[in-house]
């Protein structure tokens, strides 16, 4: 039998090493009948240059929609832009069939944006960054 020990890597895995890490978790997960397969969208907000000036980043896993990233230039806040993106990511994951929205906000960025658009906060990570925290939404898309 090999002797076994724990190896410490800073920073990125080798990629064959995280593969292993990967297709071990993905295979487990179709063992247990939850195969995983995740889509991604985007939309973008463009001037008539081409020069993004927002977006909203998305990924669907099984029945949810996760909002990984939105940000609007500061240049055009307060236009209803983000509720923009919101529904039209909204939408993309109702035609995907995922059946809620969930996402993170820190309380210097939008938890009150959220909220207004019908999220409610399921969990939150007090004093992260300190003085600040981390606050964990999620919405009911059907």
């Amino acid at each position: 039998m090999h002797k076994l020990y724990l190896a410490t890597i800073d920073n990125e895995l080798k990629p064959v090493d995280k593969k292993v890490l990967v297709d071990g978790m993905l295979k487990h997960h179709k063992s247990s009948g939850h195969e995983r397969k995740t889509s991604k969208h985007n939309i973008l907000i463009k001037n008539n240059k081409g020069k993004t000036l927002g977006g909203i980043m998305l990924s669907f896993l099984w029945n949810g929609m996760r909002i990984e990233t939105i940000w609007i230039d500061k240049s055009i806040r307060g236009q209803q832009w983000g509720k923009k993106l919101i529904k039209a990511g909204e939408s993309e994951g109702i035609k995907k069939g995922c059946t809620f929205a969930y996402t993170d906000t820190f309380s210097w960025q939008a938890p009150e944006f959220y909220k207004k658009l019908g999220y409610i906060e399921y969990g939150k990570l007090e004093d992260f960054p300190k003085g600040n925290c981390l606050t964990y939404v999620r919405k009911q898309l059907i």
